[in-house]
């Protein structure tokens, strides 16, 4: 997605320094303006944009949770709505065809699909799928924990869950969501965000064993199979590392990740036509705890939740970031998205 603006999303109150959600703009060479407050929320720690309006969603990780809608107005944006959701949702995307905003809710261990009107806001209450099953690490894994949701080439609405170690598949139906299918991953290994290829393998990055898997639909995306896996960092990244962001490059020739821990960006080729990934260089985040990337190329972006604002880096030739012009100071971010539509 080319942009010249960025929204970021942050935590807020006692979570952190946060007053809501920013706004972003990316000089030519590439650096970021300071920020602007344009909407104050509560824990606003993960955005999305619908595909042809100018609007923005963000969940209020909160418990209750909830997600609002803004439009665009001459100062900022415009609270055009919310719906309460489970607890903690934190992780938005919208279908492509612009009709249905989906959820993961981390704490209510609950999947939410919301219909959308034509422009964008909201038409409806949401549906909501509760989950259920724990994994081996109970600290982290005492009951089922959505984290991330994406929607597959053909329509299935595919979510990670993180407490149950599982990848879990969904059909939209008259606006409900209705189980089609689960794939395991290994036990412990705390599945949190994905993306989906080009040439269809779904890749996933794990938080709790910083791991990056590739699963290969078999009949259909309802039917996911592991079939490749590889270190999220080029060296090893310790004890205590956490696997957190994933994101595509534009030709789908590489695929980047972030480690907290080691903070560390890195960079992997993709090899055999997207049936493998190959960790071949980290580099430091300049910051502390990386959270959220975007990658507009030739441009890369990271949130540092913990310190040190949002970094900026340029890709070089063969593909690794190069750290780009000083920090945008965000306060506690943890979401980056483009703003093409805004003006």
């Amino acid at each position: 997605m080319d942009a010249e603006w960025l929204w970021a999303g942050c935590y807020t109150g006692d979570r952190g320094d946060g007053d809501g959600v920013y706004l972003l703009r990316r000089r030519g060479d590439g650096a970021l303006e300071d920020p602007v407050l344009v909407a104050g929320a509560e824990n606003p720690s993960w955005l999305a944009v619908h595909p042809r309006h100018t609007v923005l969603y963000a969940v209020g990780e909160n418990d209750p949770g909830a997600v609002s809608v803004y439009v665009e107005e001459t100062d900022g944006l415009l609270l055009a709505g919310t719906r309460e959701l489970p607890a903690e949702p934190c992780h938005l995307a919208v279908a492509p065809d612009g009709r249905t905003l989906l959820a993961a809710c981390y704490g209510g261990g609950a999947v939410a699909a919301i219909p959308l009107a034509p422009d964008g806001t909201f038409a409806g209450e949401p549906d909501v799928a509760v989950c259920s099953g724990s994994g081996p690490k109970t600290e982290r894994q005492d009951g089922a924990h959505p984290h991330a949701v994406a929607v597959a080439p053909d329509g299935t609405v595919l979510a990670t869950d993180l407490g149950a170690d599982v990848l879990r598949a969904f059909r939209a139906d008259g606006g409900r969501l209705l189980p089609v299918g689960e794939a395991r991953v290994p036990a412990g290994y705390g599945p949190r965000q994905l993306a989906v290829h080009p040439a269809g393998y779904v890749y996933v990055i794990c938080e709790l064993e910083p791991r990056l898997l590739v699963l290969t639909p078999r009949a259909s995306y309802a039917d996911l199979a592991v079939t490749a896996e590889s270190p999220a960092t080029a060296a090893d990244p310790g004890t205590g590392a956490l696997g957190a962001g994933l994101a595509l490059g534009a030709d789908g020739t590489f695929a980047y990740t972030t480690t907290r821990g080691p903070d560390v960006l890195t960079a992997h080729r993709v090899a055999d036509g997207g049936a493998v990934l190959a960790p071949v260089a980290d580099v430091p985040t300049g910051g502390s705890w990386p959270r959220h990337l975007h990658v507009d190329d030739p441009w890369v972006h990271v949130a540092n939740e913990r310190g040190g604002g949002v970094t900026t880096f340029r890709l070089g030739a063969d593909g690794v970031p190069v750290p780009k012009g000083t920090a945008a100071a965000v306060p506690t971010p943890v979401c980056l998205v483009g703003a093409p539509g805004f003006s």
